[in-house]
């Protein structure tokens, strides 16, 4: 990531008694002939997982980057976390920052949450480009995965079990399985993701998906839903969690415009996994949404 980009702070009231102090950052120049690209990160991750990615755009747009509620250096509020209210942080931060339109960039809970803002404010939404997005998940959720997050619902159980994984060895054995290229879940990476689970209500954000399922999904929006725009789907074949063949098709109903792409040797965090790969899909990307605008 470059060395110019700062950690940029503003305060966000989402609710007459809630605020939260949200983190970004900005990176290149305004580029009157290219529509701003947002990068939003996935569950249990921050800016720095772009980190590879980021720079390869820089110099041709202007690129924003935020730390998602309750993740990153974001602040970690008691509050109902969903993808509903991560839509809302989009829509504050268009605000905040006079943006008529972007281009969302998102990676699995990210991308999910870049969906329910297209599907709601699609007027300001030029395209979207989607990292194994997650809301959707088939019959992929069977057997010991739903009587883990069952037990992980349960408040005492799931207190336990954040205690067990809020360190670098439980975070380590949580991102092996998201990663092909293993030796990418290095020291450096792991230190990225295991420091806000030290910060005061780690608990409440990063429990919150296991706790309500439902305010994590899409499948209550309609199909197709109301964003009409340029829609890709990008997908590591490998990615055993949310596997693109059983995935692709039920968002294709969401988004019947959206084509596939599917990477080989990459698994769920394919943006940092196959970063080469994903970056030249993505120009390609960005180049026929320019051809077609």
């Amino acid at each position: 990531m470059s060395n110019t980009a700062k950690d940029r702070y503003f305060l966000w009231q989402f609710s007459p008694e809630d605020e939260a102090k949200i983190r970004y950052q900005e990176f290149g120049q305004h580029n009157p002939d290219k529509t701003p690209l947002l990068f939003i990160h996935g569950y249990g991750a921050m800016i720095e997982h772009w980190n590879l990615n980021i720079p390869e755009f820089a110099h041709e747009h202007k690129i924003y980057a935020m730390d998602l509620v309750g993740f990153g250096k974001s602040q970690k509020p008691n509050v109902r976390y969903s993808l509903e209210l991560f839509a809302a942080q989009i829509e504050a931060f268009l605000y905040l920052k006079k943006l008529d339109k972007v281009i969302i960039i998102g990676h699995s809970m990210g991308a999910a949450s870049g969906i329910f803002f297209a599907h709601h404010k699609p007027e300001k939404v030029k395209a979207l480009i989607l990292a194994n997005p997650s809301g959707l998940f088939g019959d992929t959720m069977e057997g010991m995965t739903r009587v883990f997050f069952g037990l992980v619902g349960s408040p005492l159980i799931g207190e336990v079990l954040f205690s067990a994984f809020a360190n670098p060895v439980g975070v380590s054995q949580s991102l092996m399985p998201t990663y092909y290229n293993q030796s990418k879940v290095d020291g450096k990476l792991i230190n990225q993701f295991s420091l806000p689970l030290q910060d005061k209500g780690a608990l409440w954000s990063y429990l919150s998906p296991s706790k309500r399922p439902l305010d994590f999904r899409l499948d209550h929006l309609s199909k197709p839903c109301n964003y009409k725009g340029p829609a890709y789907l990008v997908w590591g074949a490998e990615d055993t969690a949310l596997p693109p063949h059983k995935i692709i098709p039920e968002f294709q109903q969401l988004l019947p415009q959206a084509g596939a792409y599917i990477i080989p040797k990459a698994a769920h965090c394919i943006h940092h996994d196959a970063h080469e790969e994903f970056n030249n899909r993505v120009k390609k990307i960005l180049n026929l949404i320019e051809e077609t605008a």
